[in-house]
């Protein structure tokens, strides 16, 4: 049975975590690659304690099918975000050169 203290816990590790993420792009204590990497470990790291804390995954006697759904919705979320991010940048390799003058002529460039 969760108890307030770990939804304090929880709420606290949040609130941190995004702090922290938020502190470093805004006062650019890493640069580049590094703030990324950064950024992202946290963005992990905080799914975790969401998970644990709010959603109580590591709870009850389904924990293997809690951990299956989990998976699986992982899995759908990076097809989904692969696929995207491969849509937009191939987007360029899939336009006619008429296209691409009038892209430009609309966004006031020239080729």
């Amino acid at each position: 049975m969760p108890t307030l203290k770990a939804y304090v816990t929880g709420f606290v590790l949040s609130v941190a975590l995004t702090l922290g993420a938020y502190f470093a792009v805004a006062n650019s204590w890493l640069a580049g690659n590094a703030l990324i990497f950064c950024v992202l470990a946290l963005a992990v790291i905080q799914l975790v304690v969401q998970l644990v804390f709010f959603l109580h995954l590591n709870e009850g006697e389904d924990r293997r099918w809690n951990f299956v759904v989990l998976c699986s919705t992982v899995l759908i979320v990076l097809i989904l975000v692969v696929g995207s991010i491969w849509i937009m940048n191939h987007l360029n390799y899939n336009m006619t050169p008429s296209q691409i003058n009038n892209y430009m002529n609309d966004q006031g460039g020239a080729l």
